[in-house]
């Protein structure tokens, strides 16, 4: 079973998947976007960088989201993700090409890839994707305070207009149950509490599918950080260390 965390830069997917997945016992995919990732730093440096290498990240970001969905699909077991393969292309490699910043034939040749990507073992839906949202005034105050360099001196319009095609994504969302959090109503930075809440909704929409018992606080669970080469954290729990990486 996988728990899919959502929602655009600033809205905390990070922390609160970090948090879901002590609380439950669950193995924890982090997406790791500055780790051997050539593109980035280009596709941020302005409108001609992101033209120039929109479509050079996007296909980075595919094809490590797939290799490491084979591996977790290895290990097994159950996971909380950080993001998800439907934001890779129905969000970013998608509004790049609405924007201007990737030609129609580059988007042709990125959604036949990802159509053929979908019908892999790994790609099964989560059971529950969790949807952060929130004002944009309200994201734009996170990301100035807590974003990454790159994401700070970016353009405010391109966060507007991610804003807006994340919302349109979600409201056309079918592949699996969504339960949506508003972000002004917890902040687990500066209360790890608050998780309690979330938690509890978690577990009303997936009763009898998780652990019954929980884990809290967070250092009660023996947790090994395994550095993974496709772009991803696997934070594992101690037992599933004997399980070698499956490719």
């Amino acid at each position: 079973m996988n728990i899919g965390v959502a929602g655009m830069i600033g809205s905390g997917k990070t922390t609160l998947t970090s948090a879901l997945a002590a609380r439950f016992g669950l193995q924890l995919a982090l997406e790791s976007v500055d780790g051997d990732n050539p593109w980035l730093d280009a596709f941020y440096s302005g409108a001609e960088g992101m033209r120039s290498y929109g479509l050079h990240l996007q296909l980075h970001f595919l094809a490590t989201r797939f290799a490491s969905m084979r591996r977790m699909r290895g290990l097994g077991g159950s996971w909380v993700l950080d993001r998800t393969w439907y934001e890779d292309a129905e969000v970013f490699a998608r509004g790049l090409f609405e924007q201007g910043y990737m030609s129609a034939d580059d988007w042709q040749l990125y959604q036949r890839l990802y159509a053929e990507l979908l019908h892999a073992p790994a790609a099964r839906p989560p059971r529950l994707m969790i949807y952060l949202h929130g004002p944009l005034d309200t994201i734009l105050d996170r990301i100035a305070t807590r974003g990454r360099a790159k994401e700070r001196d970016a353009d405010p319009q391109y966060f507007a207009s991610l804003h807006r095609r994340y919302e349109n994504w979600i409201g056309g969302f079918t592949k699996c149950p969504v339960l949506r959090l508003d972000v002004r109503e917890y902040d687990l930075i500066a209360n790890p509490y608050a998780v309690d809440e979330i938690a509890a909704r978690v577990r009303t929409e997936l009763e009898g599918e998780l652990p019954q018992t929980e884990l809290w606080p967070e250092r009660s669970r023996d947790v090994s950080v395994f550095p993974a080469p496709d772009g991803l954290e696997l934070d594992l729990p101690s037992e599933a260390r004997s399980a070698p990486p499956t490719r």
